[in-house]
């Protein structure tokens, strides 16, 4: 990481560049570099990683930004790190007083593990790393064992043996690396440490386990293991995915009974600068082990859409043709992205008792407004075919040069549309291309209702 002793540029760094951060935050990094006002008597590359690092943990661990005498890593450890959002929820699953953090890196999940008051045990094979998360958890008031070794050494170690042996249950928790010599990877086979090489000590030793995947990965790969999963937890901030976590409970068997062989799938949006407890929106459906079971969802009958009529434009003077969906009264859904992913979007529309467009648009119907639904609600405000004659005649009387454009099972991309027609994002409406039931293409006018971004 770097060629000076960790331990001595810490020192000198708390010792004489107390307020560093606050001096040169506001600046330009390519500035700063060639500044000869730019401190010399530490390593210029850890300066600089200071700068770049807080940067960063202001927007992705913002609770930990206005913490004096925090030492950051090199901005990639930050960027491979969870939010604050999502290792909040991660503490929240903790079902044991003991938990190691099999993969340190900076901490940031063994932070909020301890904050809750699970002991905490922080395993990284990185010396300088350890070190620098030593420093920051003694400043934020952490006490926690902190190993310096591979997580595979620290399985067969004594220290491991005595914590297997009390009569306190034990988590293990590990974000493998899915950057392996230089590459990006997905796959949890794939990625280091390689938890199916100790699969069978885990499985032996630990009371819960919960795996971090990367929001890439293919749930069908957990599935496909020979120890059943207990939890798949789809988890996104703002509406954005973030990652995939999978729960296994392995000796507390009487809190399987109710469910054994089976797998629930749950999908958890965080809105930011919430509490998790507070700010999140969550769907859960509980299948067997084989995996979802399918559901049939109702279609939206095409005629119902298709009936043009005319009426008069709530914000304008035009009168504009408009779509059979009943105005005002009339909306769209798109489920939260973790439904998704989770591939669960038509059992969510069910439990809402909502209408399905098409077999391959995941984007449903209803004349209610269902306020909690988890996911977007847009407004329909006009409805109509996709002909390029009736289309290129309404923008030229709706839309002076903004309006948002989204597709959705459409042949013609969001980019090429608004080549086609010479139209720029922006405004409030949105133009939804998709296809309707049985296979007509549409366009929607709609206006966001709320959010979970």
């Amino acid at each position: 990481m770097y060629s000076q002793d960790i331990e001595s540029i810490i020192a000198e760094y708390n010792s004489d560049y107390t307020d560093f951060l606050e001096a040169f935050r506001d600046g330009l990094i390519e500035e700063l570099i060639l500044s000869k006002s730019f401190p010399n008597s530490l390593p210029k590359e850890f300066l600089i990683d200071q700068l770049i690092s807080h940067k960063k943990v202001e927007q992705k661990i913002p609770c930990w930004s206005l913490v004096k005498g925090l030492v950051y890593p090199p901005p990639i450890h930050v960027e491979q790190s969870s939010s604050e959002w999502t290792a909040s929820y991660k503490a929240t699953l903790v079902e044991t007083e003991i938990i190691i953090d099999g993969t340190g890196g900076m901490g940031v999940d063994s932070y909020f593990f301890a904050k809750r008051g699970i002991k905490l045990w922080y395993i990284e094979s990185n010396e300088q790393l350890c070190t620098i998360t030593q420093n920051n958890f003694t400043i934020l008031g952490i006490d926690a064992e902190v190993v310096n070794t591979r997580l595979e050494d620290f399985l067969v170690s004594a220290e491991f043996e005595d914590l297997c042996a009390s009569s306190s249950k034990l988590t293990l928790f590990i974000d493998p690396s899915r950057r392996v010599q230089g590459n990006k990877v997905a796959g949890l086979a794939d990625s280091e440490p390689n938890i199916f090489s100790f699969w069978d000590r885990i499985a032996s030793s630990v009371d819960q386990l919960m795996v971090k995947a990367s929001p890439m990965a293919h749930v069908e790969e957990i599935l496909a293991i020979e120890y059943p999963v207990d939890c798949i937890h789809a988890v996104s901030v703002n509406n954005e995915l973030k990652e995939l976590l999978y729960l296994f409970q392995f000796k507390a068997k009487e809190q399987k009974a109710d469910h054994e062989g089976q797998i629930w799938y749950k999908s958890v949006d965080i809105k930011k600068n919430e509490r998790v407890e507070q700010g999140k929106h969550s769907f859960a459906i509980l299948s067997e082990r084989q995996g979802l079971a399918p559901v049939s969802v109702p279609y939206i009958q095409s005629d119902f859409l298709t009936n043009i009529r005319t009426i008069t434009n709530s914000n304008s003077n035009k009168s504009i043709e408009k779509g059979g969906a009943d105005g005002l009264n009339s909306y769209l859904y798109d489920p939260m992205v973790g439904a998704k992913k989770l591939a669960c979007m038509d059992h969510l529309a069910l439990e809402y008792g909502l209408l399905k467009l098409n077999n391959h648009t995941h984007l449903y119907f209803s004349n209610d407004l269902i306020e909690q639904f988890p996911g977007r609600i847009f407004e329909i405000l006009n409805g109509f075919s996709a002909s390029h004659k009736f289309l290129k005649k309404w923008i030229k009387a709706n839309v002076s040069k903004y309006i948002n454009i989204w597709t959705l099972n459409y042949p013609l991309s969001s980019k090429a549309i608004k080549k086609k027609y010479g139209i720029q994002d922006g405004g409030e409406l949105t133009l939804i291309f998709t296809r309707i039931y049985p296979d007509h293409h549409w366009v929607f006018v709609v206006k966001r209702v709320t959010s979970l971004s």
